[in-house]
């Protein structure tokens, strides 16, 4: 079961120490990784030093077997003990691990033999209700089994690496990359139980009427159809919670293969083309009304002469456009796509292969049609191949039905494709470089829903679970050649990208202090991986390059961009706040007109009319660039232009009633003066004596 959000975040701010007591299984307490015990032998060679023996060369030093090697060493436990101790903890976890998961198939194995013989035994094989339940919760405890032993081996790998972090903050000695891969080859996680799975799939399907299907078959909706159109909402799973997503999604939906095979996901692989200019990753990065995507798909393993392979195209429009995305498709034999790409097997040649094709049940002039605007897309675009992507796909849906699909990828990866003439697929090796490895899993929920339908309840738990992180639009091609080209090539990046290392973001929320915990890959000068930011100019040069269409040329840089979904209201929406700005400037320019006209001969009052119509420009202009600056960030579908603007409003408001406060003040106080000078100035005459004169 689920726990609690508010209890996980508190656990995420335990000391490892008290959280691995907190979480293990009680039962399995003498199984878990002795941390305690380990991270005592670390305090202790810390005090006595012994984890500073290996400095230098010092641990170099030939050696003799003429020679006794009786030698005086400082107290406490050594590097060498610290090993064994470790080795014999690793050993512990993994013969449980083997132990408890033979156990596992085992139990399965007699749940589908169970289910076997009542239904053999009930007439007309359906099973009664008291023999349901039973198995029913025999199939839940596998389940909880399962879950446990997931638990078990991500807590204990965990507690490995949190103990060898520790151990080479402070050693001369570090382990942590050299267990590491010791760690891989360990049984505990070399060992998948991905048969266990599809086995219970396979149960629950039946236990609920719903037909498990264990090879590959027609389905229009799924695997022979020419076009569908649908709803998908794609999210990350973390690797940790990969097998509790599973097991929440087959109560509800059994497994869907494609190939047959005792595992619960079959490998895809998609060749994806673009052209020189990127034209098709621009299009899908800034999810372009109509952009498309172009790629030849296969499962399972690499195609033979006369195995199918998927020639698809995917178009993306916006649900206030009128249109709903869509992918169509259809499958050529392998030996046929490339002189298809190349032109030489015309759509008319296509519509014979299909004729032929008894396998084929979808339209056959839509999927002719197909073929023709691929094969321009083609030809005229200059696509080749670019990219390839590769990934075990568990798929859930009922057989014939496809109101509500979900499919995990996992084991992700993206490669480059660098094919030699007249190949549309590379058969050759690859170096490091050129691969990228996805860290978490993608979950895409799939509803095809009619106008009364809605979503159904369980769907809506599973993405409330917390489990589960919304990543709208998330697309593989963009994500690859984001990651893989270099930044000449690819100056835009989708707006995921630097969210990817979900792990150094957890790390952060406890606390921890990482180092380029943006950056989700390494070296390679950085170039290729951190997020580049446009660099900050200068007003006046921002208004040149606005006006004059000038700047000085600047480096090679990536931006992130993609996240926004716009509609066209949004751009109006601009359009209006520019207009609400021209009317206060307008305002401001009005009233300081105003003083000026009142102010000929008072120069201290011109003087504020002069700053006031010098203001009305800046604000103008202000006004101008932050609208320019939207539009564009709206055209790139950016997230970092200045949609909010805290700073504009304040100014003009305290402006404006500077403003108009000291326009009242001006004219109250030429009314007074004016008043003053219309009272009467005749009364009565005085005269003064003053000695030697007279005056009145």
């Amino acid at each position: 079961q689920l726990l609690p959000q508010g209890i996980l975040a508190a656990l995420r701010f335990m000391k490892f120490g008290e959280r691995l007591r907190e979480q293990r299984e009680a039962a399995w307490a003498s199984f878990y990784p002795d941390y305690d015990g380990l991270k005592d032998i670390l305090t202790e060679m810390a005090r006595t030093g012994q984890n500073k023996v290996y400095k230098g060369r010092e641990g170099l030093v030939p050696h003799s077997i003429g020679s006794t090697e009786e030698r005086i060493n400082a107290a406490g436990p050594s590097e060498a003990e610290f090993m064994r101790k470790l080795d014999a903890e690793i050993s512990k976890v993994s013969k449980h691990y083997t132990s408890t998961g033979d156990k596992l198939r085992a139990r399965v194995k007699e749940c589908e033999a169970h289910y076997a013989r009542v239904a053999a035994a009930a007439p007309n094989g359906v099973v009664s209700t008291p023999d349901a339940l039973e198995i029913t919760n025999e199939v839940e405890q596998c389940e909880s089994t399962l879950l446990k032993l997931d638990d078990f081996v991500n807590l204990s790998y965990s507690a490995f690496i949190k103990i060898l972090k520790k151990h080479d903050k402070n050693s001369s000695c570090p382990m942590l990359m050299t267990y590491c891969v010791k760690l891989q080859g360990e049984a505990f996680l070399e060992r998948k139980l991905t048969s266990v799975i599809m086995s219970l799939s396979n149960v629950n399907a039946k236990l609920m009427g719903k037909e498990a299907k264990t090879e590959a078959q027609f389905d229009p909706n799924q695997a022979g159809g020419t076009s569908f159109v649908r709803r998908t909402t794609k999210y990350w799973v973390r690797m940790s919670d990969l097998t509790r997503v599973k097991c929440i999604i087959l109560k509800q939906l059994p497994v869907y293969k494609f190939t047959v095979g005792d595992a619960d996901s079959d490998r895809v692989t998609s060749i994806y083309f673009d052209n020189d200019n990127l034209d098709l990753y621009t299009g899908r990065l800034h999810k372009t009304p109509g952009a498309i995507a172009v790629r030849m798909r296969w499962y399972g393993e690499d195609p033979m002469p006369g195995d199918p392979v998927w020639v698809e195209r995917k178009v993306h429009n916006e649900a206030w456009y009128g249109d709903e995305s869509r992918k169509e498709r259809f499958s050529l034999p392998d030996e046929l796509i490339q002189p298809y790409l190349a032109g030489k097997l015309t759509p008319s040649g296509v519509r014979e292969i299909l004729l032929k094709d008894k396998t084929f049940k979808g339209d056959l002039d839509a999927a002719v049609e197909l073929a023709a605007e691929v094969q321009g897309h083609v030809l005229n675009k200059k696509l080749k191949p670019y990219m390839r992507t590769q990934y075990m796909r568990t798929a859930f849906q009922k057989k014939g039905d496809a109101t509500v699909r979900s499919s995990l990828d996992t084991e992700l990866c993206m490669a480059l494709e660098p094919v030699g003439p007249g190949e549309y697929r590379y058969k050759g090796e690859l170096v490091r470089d050129q691969i990228c490895q996805f860290p978490h899993g993608v979950l895409e929920v799939k509803l095809q829903l009619a106008g009364n339908q809605t979503t159904p309840d369980w769907v809506a738990d599973l993405l409330d679970s917390g489990l589960l992180i919304e990543v709208n639009k998330f697309g593989k091609f963009v994500h690859g050649l984001a990651a893989l080209l270099p930044a000449s090539r690819v100056k835009e990046l989708p707006y995921w990208f630097n969210q990817v290392n979900l792990e150094e973001q957890d790390a952060e929320a406890e606390g921890a202090k990482l180092k380029n915990s943006k950056s989700h890959k390494a070296d390679r000068t950085q170039q290729e991986r951190i997020v580049y930011k446009e660099p900050e100019t200068s007003s006046l040069q921002y208004l040149a390059k606005l006006f004059l269409q000038w700047s000085k040329p600047k480096p090679f840089q990536k931006v992130v961009t993609g996240k926004l979904v716009v509609e066209p209201k949004v751009y109006f929406a601009n359009e209006r706040t520019f207009l609400v700005w021209g009317s206060l400037c307008t305002q401001l320019g009005s009233i300081s007109v105003g003083i000026l006209a009142i102010s000929f001969h008072r120069p201290q009052v011109m003087r504020v009319g002069v700053i006031l119509m010098a203001l009305t420009f800046v604000f103008f202009l202000y006004a101008l660039i932050v609208f320019q600056r939207r539009a564009h960030g709206l055209r790139v579908r950016s997230t970092e232009a200045p949609y909010d603007d805290r700073f504009g409003p304040t100014m003009v408001a305290t402006v404006m009633c500077f403003a108009l406060i000291l326009n009242a003040f001006i004219s109250m106080r030429q009314g007074v003066e004016t008043n003053i000078s219309l009272l009467p100035t005749n009364g009565p005459s005085y005269s003064v004596s003053v000695a030697g004169s007279q005056s009145k």
